[in-house]
């Protein structure tokens, strides 16, 4: 066989080689557009109706506990579950603290699960117990996932999803608005949400004024996703 038949049928090989490339990239390309790409399921996506302005959850005694309740209170609103090991408990550590040394505060704090399956009413209270939670101004909830989920984003902005969490707790004034949201887990922004609660706390009903600003990046004034522990 000549150098040029040689070169010929190499050139032939490399050509079929590029069209069979080409051909896959082509099917490829065209299942990606027929099918789309990946999208997450929204588990945590709200069900349709206006916003929920009251809720009823169950709490570490297993009795009902309903938000309406708080009416006129100052209170402070979390969410965790009980097997975190890390932010959860240092969140719940921080409230244990601010619960000790603070015990004459007119402020109640309300800790709502995000795994409803393995924390139980039970559980709630074992947990509570072990952050010497006083009853009478600790709760700690559970409920529906669906429930859980809509009150985490009607009340709080927040994205409640299971097994998940936020070092974040929410200032809710006298009114029932929440007039700020500060990380636990940093001891500049729990100062700062201390100095919030002074001025809730000296409000009426009726004097309460618009929500402060907190110390939060724009892009997270959107509802937001709890990381994953």
């Amino acid at each position: 066989m000549t150098t040029a038949k040689i070169w010929a049928l190499a050139a032939c090989c490399l050509v079929a080689i590029y069209a069979s490339y080409v051909a896959v990239r082509r099917v490829r390309s065209e299942n990606q557009a027929f099918v789309g790409p990946a999208t997450p399921v929204a588990t945590g996506a709200k069900k349709s109706g206006p916003p929920l302005t009251e809720f009823t959850l169950t709490d570490q005694f297993g009795k009902p506990f309903d938000s309406d309740s708080l009416r006129g209170k100052v209170w402070v609103a979390s969410f965790f579950f009980t097997n975190c090991p890390a932010v959860c408990w240092r969140l719940n550590q921080t409230l244990a603290a601010m619960q000790e040394t603070d015990p004459h505060r007119d402020v109640r704090y309300v800790s709502i699960t995000c795994d409803p399956d393995n924390d139980t009413p039970e559980a709630l209270l074992k947990y509570a117990e072990h952050f010497k939670a006083d009853p009478a101004r600790w709760t700690f909830l559970t409920g529906p996932m669906d429930l859980l989920q809509r009150v985490g984003q009607d009340f709080f902005q927040i994205s409640v999803e299971k097994g998940a969490h936020t070092d974040r707790a929410c200032v809710v004034d006298r009114n029932g608005k929440v007039r700020g949201r500060f990380r636990l887990t940093e001891p500049d922004q729990v100062e700062m949400l201390k100095k919030l609660l002074d001025v809730v706390e000296a409000e009426e009903p009726e004097q309460s004024v618009a929500p402060v600003a907190v110390d939060e990046p724009a892009e997270e004034k959107s509802p937001e996703t709890a990381a994953s522990n």
